[in-house]
């Protein structure tokens, strides 16, 4: 759009003469300011912002008379007089309207480099007043977004190492409000995106790193309040937790923006937060420390947020290495406490207002934090101690502290790692939620991409006795699960089963005879339990209906299923969720669902089994599940053209159906078939003479498939049919009418369906004790064989 077009739209009133006037009125209600002209300054200040936003955009003459007037002096300058919090506001929100909507980039430039930017940003305002802190951290941000590698240096004084819009924002990096904060974390990622040398050293020197440092002071506090209060039940439990994930953004952003200060964030955070508060908790659970259940969720989005940054890297090593050195034991027992300058509250008056007349001291370099320890005494021990959590050894000089300690170079004192024995100690607990997060946390580490970090853990490659050895160990902790009663949730199971299967696949594990009998054990247990709920009226039905169902989902996709029930998994209020989530992560309620939870835990244990089995190469034949030959009509979708099978019986009839009519493929002729078919219920049309194809209407398998022949017209079979779905909980059900030429035709088509029925759950049914009955016999002759070994030493 020209400037000719916007001119044809804008109203009368936007003159050059109009905007003059406005100012003069303003110059004159300003002379005394009292209640009755603060409302008619606010105005005024409000139509001066607009016309010079309209200027801006369509008449140059409008800015001209803004820079001849120096009008953003006159504005501040009425600010600086007035006591009134409306006048205040109105210049700061006139002042951010402003930055946010000029256009041009000449004026954008002159007002960016007017000296009332930075008295704007330096004014001692009421921070008490929340009115206030809004527009004013609303008026940086605008700022911020403004700022880029051309025009920063209006902002940061490299003589002075000053920075005053970045150090006045970080003064609400722990505000109470929301909002407040995440406007603070946009200005800091904003300034942090610049690519300015000076301003890179500016943010690894003292004193803009006591920022990290404090930040990961709020961060742990944070989480302990989080922790506090869901575990209570006091908080919405998701709205807490997506507030910390925002966090967790946070930080990897400035991991992306700003690498170089990346070691002094990771040693800040392993130091000041992981360390004592998560880490803390799985060694002693002191007053300070999260709970094991909130430390390893927080842990698992760690590593999954942060996985390509060395902070993931080394939580891992802290947790799963064999062996820490010694000095790092150390300090996980006798962690470094908060600085002195840290405030858990927010108060404007925080740790830069300590720090101030030490910078400006610092004339012609950047800031030396030797300097400074040698002009403030008091401060010394402090100052050591930041430096060392902090791993700065000289002024440019910082070393990747944490990571100096982890890593075994062969020189150092090594102890065990208590923290990796209490976590392998927690794999025999009954409490399902604690084992389900545990479980949670080793399979995203299994998936981290870095191998050397997995193979100092024992997680990858198996070619010393010490880890065949583990490895056996972690497997018996794994089976183990499967001989709690009553059965832990399924969430938990395929957890279970998955890791086991990684590690058995992994590479050519040796398995320890302890090993092999725990599966046995374990599989031997299962069976039995199948075998017995088999027999009995009100598990049969179930378990033989809902077989292939839970077989297909819980053994042929066990890999697929991605159990992840986030922040629910670690609240004591889970049982109040049950009807909301799903069957996996919940306890079955009435016996359908007992029928589907142990039929699901069958399979999974039997893919277990086989997977050890063909491992040692004790069973050559592997799992005969599905040795059957495959019906080819069992593949048929719908929609699809198929070659009919040959000899297949035809019956003609017409069709209609009641209920979801989207799942109904139309019948182009008007005359459609049902198909005779020993497992499927198959309505299509085809080519009457040839037989070339059948185009599939309707598929479902019989055993879904009820039919009565309707009473007022015999020639018409109701159909009703249930949409097979993986949802054990929630059915849907379609009825069709079929109206056939002939009631001979309807009754023969009722006959087929009935006998079908009948004789696939016998045959069903003759599966499932077959199998048991072959896993029995398998675990018999192999507890035989040990007997027998016994017997011969």
């Amino acid at each position: 759009m020209n400037k000719s077009t916007k001119n044809q739209n804008i109203p009368a009133g936007y003159t050059l003469d109009q905007y003059k006037q406005h100012y003069q009125e303003l110059l004159k209600y300003s002379n005394i300011i009292d209640n009755k002209s603060k409302y008619l300054i606010c105005e005024k200040v409000e139509l001066i912002c607009e016309f010079s936003i309209w200027g801006d955009q369509n008449n140059s003459d409008f800015f001209d008379y803004f820079f001849e007037e120096n009008i953003a002096d006159k504005l501040l300058k009425i600010m600086q007089r007035s006591s009134f919090k409306e006048i205040i506001i109105g210049i700061i929100q006139s002042f951010g309207i402003l930055l946010g909507n000029l256009t041009n980039k000449e004026n954008v430039n002159y007002l960016l480099s007017h000296p009332v930017i930075q008295d704007l940003i330096m004014y001692n305002y009421d921070f008490t007043d929340e009115e206030i802190v809004d527009y004013y951290i609303s008026l940086l941000k605008s700022l911020a977004l403004r700022i880029d590698e051309g025009n920063v240096q209006l902002f940061f004084n490299q003589r002075m190492s000053l920075f005053p819009l970045l150090w006045q924002a970080t003064k609400f990096y722990n505000h109470k409000e929301i909002m407040v904060r995440t406007a603070v974390r946009t200005i800091i990622l904003g300034i942090m995106k610049i690519k300015n040398p000076m301003l890179k050293k500016y943010l690894t020197r003292f004193p803009f790193i006591l920022f990290f440092v404090h930040f990961s002071c709020y961060l742990k506090h944070v989480w302990l309040e989080a922790n506090k209060e869901i575990l209570e039940g006091n908080v919405d439990v998701k709205e807490k937790m997506d507030d910390l994930v925002d966090v967790f953004y946070f930080l990897n952003d400035i991991y992306a923006f700003c690498p170089e200060i990346s070691n002094i964030l990771d040693n800040s955070l392993l130091t000041y937060t992981v360390i004592p508060a998560m880490l803390g908790g799985i060694l002693f659970q002191k007053k300070e420390t999260l709970s094991i259940s909130f430390t390893l969720h927080l842990t698992n989005h760690l590593i999954n947020n942060f996985n390509t940054t060395n902070l993931s890297k080394n939580i891992i090593l802290l947790m799963f290495s064999p062996s820490l050195q010694t000095n790092l034991s150390h300090l996980l027992e006798f962690n470094i406490g908060q600085p002195r300058s840290y405030l858990q509250t927010w108060s404007f008056r925080n740790f830069w207002d300590q720090h101030q007349d030490v910078l400006i001291s610092q004339a012609n370099e950047l800031f030396d934090i030797h300097s400074y320890a040698l002009k403030e005494e008091a401060c010394d021990k402090e100052i050591e101690t930041l430096n060392r959590a902090l791993g700065i050894t000289e002024n440019y000089n910082i070393l990747f502290y944490c990571k100096q300690l982890l890593l075994n170079n062969g020189l150092e004192e090594m102890s065990p790692n208590k923290i990796r024995n209490n976590l392998m100690i927690y794999l025999q607990t009954k409490d399902d939620n604690l084992l389900y997060l545990l479980l949670n946390l080793m399979k995203s580490v299994l998936n981290f991409k870095e191998k050397e970090i997995l193979k100092i853990c024992f997680f990858q490659q198996a070619d010393t006795s010490i880890i065949i050895k583990e490895r056996n160990h972690i497997i018996q902790q794994l089976l183990d699960i499967f001989l709690i009663d009553p059965s832990l949730r399924l969430c938990t199971i395929i957890l279970a089963c998955q890791i086991i299967i990684y590690f058995i696949n992994l590479d050519k594990l040796i398995l320890e005879s302890e090993t092999i009998n725990k599966i046995y054990e374990a599989y031997n247990y299962t069976l039995v339990k199948m075998g017995q709920m088999i027999k009995q009226n009100q598990y049969h039905d179930v378990i033989v209906s809902q077989y292939e169902i839970v077989y297909n989902k819980y053994n042929s996709n066990l890999k697929l299923l991605k159990p992840n029930l986030d922040y629910l998994a670690f609240s004591p209020i889970i049982d109040k969720h049950d009807a909301n989530i799903d069957l996996m992560f919940r306890k079955p309620v009435g016996l359908k669902e007992i029928a589907i939870k142990d039929l699901a835990i069958f399979f999974m244990i039997d893919l277990v089994f086989f997977s050890i089995i063909n491992q040692e190469q004790l069973n050559k034949n592997g799992n005969s599940q599905n040795q059957q030959k495959e019906n080819i009509t069992n593949q048929w979708i719908i929609g699809h053209n198929y070659e009919p099978p040959n000899n297949c019986q035809l019956l003609s009839c017409r069709i209609s159906a009641k209920t979801i009519k989207d799942k109904l493929q139309a019948c182009t002729s008007g005359e459609c078939f049902w198909m005779e078919d020993e497992e499927n219920f198959i309505i299509l049309e085809t080519q009457i003479v040839k037989k070339e194809w059948a185009h599939i209407i309707y598929h479902a398998k019989i055993k879904d498939v009820e039919v009565m022949i309707d009473r007022g017209e015999p020639r018409k079979l109701n159909v009703n049919i249930k949409i097979s779905s993986n949802n054990s909980i929630k059915e849907q059900y379609q009825d069709v009418q079929l109206l056939f030429d002939d009631c001979s035709y309807a009754q023969q088509t009722k006959k087929h369906i009935d006998d079908t029925r009948k004789q696939n759950s016998k045959k069903s049914s003759q599966i499932i004790e077959n199998k048991i009955a072959y896993g029995q016999q398998l675990c018999k002759d192999y507890f035989i064989l040990l007997k027998q070994q016994e017997l011969q030493q």
